[in-house]
């Protein structure tokens, strides 16, 4: 520190040593300024504002953006003490910069402080950003200093209020993502309707959305605007289709404040960008280009909110020359899993075992007494239940934790959770069926192997000779060779396109 601060003020250099300081007040977290420290950074910051070299103006404003940020006593005292005439330095150098890569570190280092007195110029300033001509040479420029200033000013908040989605009725077009494997069991279950399975999930066309929204399969709804369903690989190209017309009238007529009679007209609806590429590089740099001249044109109307978005833009890498482009809305209602308060690692996805039970539901027998012998947090009993009336479930695991979280998930006065070895569990009465999600190991290995082979053996004390196994294994190969000679396959439920996760339905032989 003493070394940085003997050279700023020598004249030494400056650039680099600003840098370095820079470095040591956003990183270390455990530097602790002296009274006299701080008093100096400050000086020598506003000073330095006025620097010939720009970029030495730029690591100037960062330096007094991050001291304004300290909490240490003192050094916090000195720098709160100073915060008017720093805020006044900084606003007069964002005033007369001229080199535009250097304006928005001002505004940058005014976040957080008091600018109540010149909110007014600002607004100003960004009223003229809007009506700026843009140009291949200024427009990132451009960009950067008006996300700089919508985020200072931040409108997002004090312009808009929540929306809710209210679009179950439109005429939507929608890709529902499913698991590859039950693309074929979601589109049956979707009777009538137009649809049509792609690689993605299944496209469905349909007005009467609420009707499809309790499905327990589909992962994702993302909303294919007609007008819109590609961009441009250009960002700045495919900015003009999100902060258009088309969008815009597609979006509003899905949305509503959460204010009585508000139509929403004008309001501020708060975005993100989920851009699925292969490579991370060339995805940072799109999302930047792109969300900031979207909010350019957008003048308002749309703000890039990752932290606190209400609408998703999904956009997909394609062979072809442009983009596929979707919407998912936040506030589509799905209370499907709600019940999932809790999981534990190695938890099976909800929508993964609701479709395995939709698999095997015509095994499935009513007032069944269902057992989970290795039960987790306890999905595969809370989606069973949902598949049909049970007498009684029980759900065994050896962990602790998981068992408390089961208790959590599923609360029912017919279901007890267990905390046991199922290889000690002991029931006075038969099972009709066992479901399960087997233990895995990514490297399998020996100890997996056994665990299977002491399950089958173990399983005739639970499971009656008319019941159903329905067994998810990580391990398929290792699942089919364990089953014993008077048990049989009845169904494979392949969980992944490249076979490294299946469901089985298993009953003793002669009984298929």
């Amino acid at each position: 520190m003493k070394q940085y601060l003997d050279n700023l003020k020598n004249g030494r250099e400056v650039r680099e040593s600003l840098a370095s300081l820079c470095g040591l007040l956003r990183t270390s977290g455990g530097i602790v300024l002296t009274a006299e420290e701080a008093e100096a950074l400050v000086v020598n910051g506003r000073n330095l504002l006025g620097a010939d070299d720009p970029k030495v103006r730029k690591n100037a404003a960062k330096l007094l953006g991050l001291l304004s940020q300290t909490k240490q006593g003192k050094a916090e005292e000195i720098i709160r003490n100073g915060e008017a005439d720093t805020v006044n330095c900084l606003l007069e150098a964002y005033r007369e910069e001229q080199t535009r890569f250097v304006k928005s570190a001002y505004l940058e280092a005014l976040a957080g402080q008091d600018i109540s007195a010149c909110r007014e110029y600002l607004e100003k300033r960004l009223a003229e950003l809007q009506e700026t001509t843009v140009t291949e040479e200024n427009r990132k420029h451009v960009n950067e200093e008006t996300a700089a200033l919508r985020k200072l000013l931040d409108l997002s908040e004090n312009e808009s209020s929540s929306h809710r989605f209210v679009g179950y009725n439109e005429d939507n077009t929608i890709l529902f993502v499913v698991n590859p494997c039950y693309r074929e069991l979601f589109a049956e279950s979707l009777g009538g309707m137009r649809k049509k399975i792609v690689s993605g999930g299944v496209v469905v066309r349909t007005a009467k959305l609420s009707e499809i929204l309790p499905n327990r399969i589909w992962r994702e709804a993302v909303f294919r605007i007609p007008e819109a369903l590609t961009i441009a690989k250009d960002p700045y190209e495919a900015a003009q289709i999100l902060a258009g017309d088309a969008v815009e009238t597609y979006l509003r007529a899905r949305l509503r404040k959460n204010t009585a009679g508000d139509t929403s007209t004008g309001s501020v609806i708060r975005y993100r960008i989920d851009f699925r590429c292969r490579d991370e590089d060339s995805k940072n740099r799109y999302v930047k280009r792109i969300s900031q001249e979207t909010d350019r044109l957008a003048g308002g109307r749309l703000s890039n909110a990752p932290g606190d978005y209400e609408i998703t833009f999904r956009i997909s890498e394609t062979e072809g020359d442009s983009y596929r482009f979707g919407v998912l809305f936040a506030g589509l209602r799905d209370n499907r899993f709600d019940y999932r308060k809790e999981a534990v690692a190695g938890s099976i996805h909800p929508t993964d075992a609701a479709a395995v039970i939709a698999a095997a539901k015509p095994y499935f027998t009513d007032e069944a007494q269902v057992l989970d012998p290795f039960c987790g947090a306890g999905t595969m009993i809370a989606e069973r239940m949902q598949a049909g009336k049970i007498r009684t479930a029980f759900g065994v695991d050896t962990y602790g934790p998981a068992i408390e979280k089961a208790r959590i998930n599923v609360t029912s006065d017919h279901v007890w959770f267990i905390h046991r070895d199922f290889f000690d569990y002991k029931q006075d009465h038969m099972f009709d069926e066992i479901i399960t999600n087997m233990p895995f190991r990514e490297d399998g290995g020996e100890e997996i192997a056994q665990l299977y082979r002491r399950f089958f053996r173990k399983l005739p004390e639970h499971l009656r000779e008319n019941g159903t196994l329905l067994m998810v294994s990580h391990d398929p190969k290792l699942a089919e060779s364990s089953v014993p000679s008077d048990m049989t396959i009845v169904r494979k439920i392949p969980m992944r396109e490249k076979g490294g996760m299946a469901a089985y339905i298993i009953q003793f032989r002669g009984l298929a």
